[in-house]
């Protein structure tokens, strides 16, 4: 089977994820790696080079959104036509399904994977007038509607999206923490009665995804208690720094910048407990975010949104406490029982663990990969 996956040439693309993307690089592309496909990974990258046996084919950096569409795409097309008949493409971003139906009209396998629900995700674009955002949403849906019976296969992440694009080339492969594969001895669990004071956010930052309720609550927390917040990732849009700047609780926030992969673990071992309160917004509420299971799989305690699916995660695991996401005051309490009850939150952080290791976690998933990829080549 393995030389059989070698005489097809397997390429990633992306216009717009950075090539550290953690779904496309290390679990899409590793597991390929690891089974033994010959992987090229097309996306924004500095230069061409060869990482973890990943051949990245560097795209030029955009700047702004429209560099995506005038910069970066004609180079990508251009890259793709270079490549052999027996080629599977597997894209990462909704404004390459032209790409895609351009690449499967000329005889090569396409993929498209799905990362969020983009019709809901629409609704959601305030700078977009309300109507417009409506009219969007549905020529999306009918776009996507078309594009999973005419591709190879659609690759989804979460069991709603798979609902709404539901048919045989629909494969749900969702996108849970690769875990080690001696997972009881790596943790950044302490013992009962930890003194920590931190809290923990990596990822966008944007105020869709609560940032600003969470500088807010750590104001709140600070009336009572001495604490701080780790801020990881990238502002979006980049003037929302200088929103949250004017917030009276940005004394208590430590900005870290970016964290990669390899850097999470120091970050999270500081904290007794991960912030993860999204707004209430259509994308959001049967959405399953990767920093979620990230905070429960390093032994983190959640504070997360009170949405029907999240309920089901952490109070069915007893691994942190749901909250209303709008309400600062309630997430500032939430962290505040966190700090003060340290046994209680360290049992829940170990609880949020366990089910990590045990179902929420890239090895099934893997599995359903590699399957599909089995029937494509």
């Amino acid at each position: 089977m393995i030389e059989r996956q070698k005489q097809y040439k397997v390429v990633q693309l992306s216009s717009a994820h950075g090539s550290t993307d953690t779904r496309i690089f290390y679990k899409i592309c590793g597991s390929l790696v690891k089974a033994g496909y010959d992987v090229d990974l097309i996306i924004q990258h500095e230069r061409d080079e060869i990482v973890n046996g990943i051949r990245i084919k560097a795209l030029p950096i955009a700047q702004k959104k429209s560099d995506r569409i005038f910069k970066v795409m004609p180079v990508l097309l251009k890259k793709c036509i270079k490549y052999p008949p027996n080629t599977v493409f597997h894209f990462h971003d909704p404004e390459l399904i032209p790409v895609g139906f351009f690449l499967k009209a000329v005889g090569y396998r396409v993929v498209y994977d799905v990362h969020e629900d983009v019709p809901k995700d629409i609704l959601s674009k305030e700078w977009l007038p309300s109507k417009m955002r409506s009219i969007l949403s549905r020529i999306i849906d009918w776009v996507e509607q078309k594009a999973k019976n005419y591709f190879d296969a659609t690759i989804v992440v979460t069991e709603a999206i798979q609902k709404r694009l539901e048919s045989t080339h629909t494969v749900l492969v969702q996108n849970f923490p690769i875990i080690e594969k001696n997972p009881g001895q790596i943790t950044v669990i302490e013992e009962e009665g930890s003194s920590k004071n931190k809290v923990f956010y990596l990822g966008d930052i944007t105020l869709i995804r609560g940032l600003r309720e969470d500088v807010q609550a750590i104001n709140y927390t600070n009336h009572k208690a001495d604490l701080e917040f780790i801020l990881g990732g990238k502002f979006s849009p980049p003037g929302l720094k200088k929103l949250l700047e004017k917030e009276e609780g940005w004394q208590y926030v430590n900005f870290a910048g970016w964290i990669n992969k390899e850097d999470f673990s120091s970050y999270a071992s500081q904290c007794f407990a991960g912030l993860v309160t999204f707004h209430p917004e259509p994308n959001h509420i049967e959405a399953q975010p990767n920093k979620l299971f990230e905070y429960m799989y390093a032994g983190l305690p959640v504070v997360a949104s009170d949405f029907p699916l999240w309920r089901d995660i952490v109070e069915g695991n007893e691994c942190g406490l749901l909250v209303d996401s709008l309400d600062p005051e309630e997430i500032g309490e939430a962290i505040l029982w966190l700090y003060n009850n340290p046994d209680e939150a360290t049992k829940m952080g170990k609880n949020g663990r366990s089910a990590v290791i045990k179902k929420y976690n890239w090895r099934a998933e893997e599995e359903k990969l590699l399957e599909l990829y089995a029937s494509l080549v």
